[in-house]
């Protein structure tokens, strides 16, 4: 799953990490160039059409969602939290959550990118003594989930048990110790008590939009979640029947 590494990069720069190869050509490289401001650092992300359309899955491409125009430039913010990388990036709606999360690559492990278009590998990043933080992302694929995203849609159904739970007039606004529970906040709801806080594009809700994008049919519009929870043809049968077929799937990618 890890992305190809160009060996020209890493002859020429000494403070730049760099991952094992993968078989598979990258054609999808989010690149972000931020200076430092302090102890911050910001600057702009360049985002490939196909990412910035949300048409990167966990198994690479959607080709009903191809596209060839111009990276789109979006701003792009981190600040260096507990060995690791927290600030903002623009998603692909004003709405959208702007989260962007870099967890640093240790022996075990390569590095991640957390966007708001999607959870990452870090093709590669920069040693933390530069002025200007230069980070590499290889988005031709989501990240494959982990037994934490099998808990998430779990979670998800037990809260959703039955009829006098489920809220069918969602606004994509999750308030506190609610009533009655969407598709949408119940999801948001699981991933903050199984990963510890939420990321809108935490992998279990990323399986659960590729599953909406094949059933939804007309019942889908700008908010997938929320579109197919509120329209009056979904039944909650069809709610549990969305999660368990997410959840058949991300057992099938466990890494």
């Amino acid at each position: 799953m890890l992305a190809r590494v160009f060996a020209i990069a890493a002859a020429c720069t000494p403070n730049f990490f760099v991952f094992p190869a993968k078989a598979q050509a990258e054609t999808n490289i989010v690149t972000c160039v931020l200076e430092r401001e302090g102890s911050d650092f910001s600057g702009t992300c360049e985002v490939p059409c196909s990412v910035n359309a949300l048409a990167i899955d966990i198994d690479g491409p959607n080709p009903k969602k191809a596209c060839d125009s111009p990276p789109r430039r979006v701003a792009a913010t981190l600040h260096k939290t507990n060995g690791n990388w927290l600030g903002t990036m623009q998603g692909k709606f004003p709405e959208d959550p702007t989260r962007f999360e870099v967890v640093m690559p240790t022996a075990a492990k390569p590095g991640v990118a957390k966007t708001p278009f999607g959870w990452f590998y870090l093709q590669g990043a920069p040693r933390e003594e530069r002025d200007t933080l230069s980070l590499t992302i290889a988005a031709n694929n989501q990240l494959p989930p982990t037994l934490d995203d099998i808990r998430i849609i779990q979670r998800a159904e037990t809260l959703l048990s039955d009829q006098k739970a489920w809220n069918r007039e969602d606004s994509r606004t999750c308030p506190p110790n609610p009533q009655k529970w969407s598709l949408f906040c119940a999801l948001q709801q699981a991933t903050r008590e199984i990963s510890g806080g939420v990321h809108y594009r935490q992998p279990a809700l990323q399986m659960v939009r590729e599953v909406l994008n094949e059933i939804g049919g007309n019942r889908l519009g700008k908010h997938r979640l929320m579109d197919y929870n509120n329209h009056p043809d979904t039944t909650l049968a069809e709610i549990h029947d969305l999660l368990h077929t997410a959840q058949t799937r991300l057992e099938q990618r466990l890494r």
